[in-house]
């Protein structure tokens, strides 16, 4: 029953979504066609690599022989779309796509998580870190193949909107150091887990995937140079950019649209320099 309702809520709040991406917003999709190079520097922390098919389509982030209590994809990259301000990014939506090809013993029941994490401006220290997170219908099992996730996510709310919750990572029993506003607008890091943050589960062998993290935006930056979308070109802009750099298929930092981060690129964005 839990899983139903949560599975209506989702679907209810994705057909907002929708609407609200016919009304302007833009969709931020990270397919990994780049490999390790990809925006936000997604990794699972296993035996991670980029297989070139077998995504939902195409690339993705494959990790096995992952010994972990439950699976934990997360960001690693300090600068991208994916992580900072979301209220002034206007951030209405967050998804993902995920498949598990084995465990050792059932990963069944296991909820989808996603966890928006700040660190409270000490990125070395996890204890003083608190996650705003949304817990999402469960997890494929082996067999399902891929399974698209999406979560609603109205960074412009000044309260703690519905189906979302606060924890604090350094003592799960302690009331969050931080509130909603100040989640959103410093996200550090973005985690998608295996399972309910506030939940103890075994330890297992698993060979999971993750592709397609998206993020819906409803700001669109009118300057094309404004890489990361948060109103001004600047240092985070040049650095998504250089991280981006070679082939690129309908990347935020292709400023040109050629198919291709380049110097043509680059000289387009020092021109464009707040």
């Amino acid at each position: 029953m839990r899983n139903h309702l949560r599975r209506a809520l989702l679907t209810s709040t994705t057909m907002l979504a929708c609407a609200a991406t016919a009304l302007g917003t833009t969709l931020h999709q990270e397919s990994f066609d780049s490999g390790a190079a990809n925006d936000g520097a997604w990794q699972f922390f296993g035996t991670d690599s980029f297989p070139a098919a077998g995504g939902n389509p195409g690339a993705w982030l494959r990790s096995q022989n992952l010994d972990t209590f439950a699976p934990r994809a997360r960001t690693t990259a300090s600068l991208s779309t994916f992580v900072g301000d979301y209220r002034a990014k206007g951030v209405t939506a967050f998804g993902f796509d995920l498949r598990t090809d084995y465990v050792d013993f059932s990963a069944a029941g296991r909820p989808a998580t996603l966890m928006l994490i700040h660190d409270n401006g000490t990125p070395g220290n996890v204890f003083d870190d608190t996650a705003a997170y949304y817990v999402g219908p469960d997890v494929p099992v082996p067999g399902d193949g891929w399974v698209s996730f999406d979560y609603p996510l109205p960074a412009d709310s000044d309260v703690l909107p519905a189906g979302w919750a606060l924890l604090n990572l350094g003592d799960s029993g302690a009331p969050a150091a931080h509130t909603w506003s100040q989640v959103v607008q410093s996200v550090s890091r973005v985690e998608i887990l295996y399972g309910h943050p506030e939940f103890f589960y075994i330890f297992q062998m698993w060979h999971v995937g993750l592709d397609n993290p998206r993020i819906d935006i409803m700001k669109e930056p009118t300057n094309p140079a404004d890489i990361n979308g948060d109103g001004t070109v600047d240092l985070q802009d040049l650095l998504v950019l250089l991280a981006s750099w070679g082939p690129c298929a309908d990347c935020p930092a292709d400023i040109d649209g050629s198919g291709e981060v380049d110097f043509a690129d680059l000289l387009a964005l020092l021109t464009a320099w707040d």
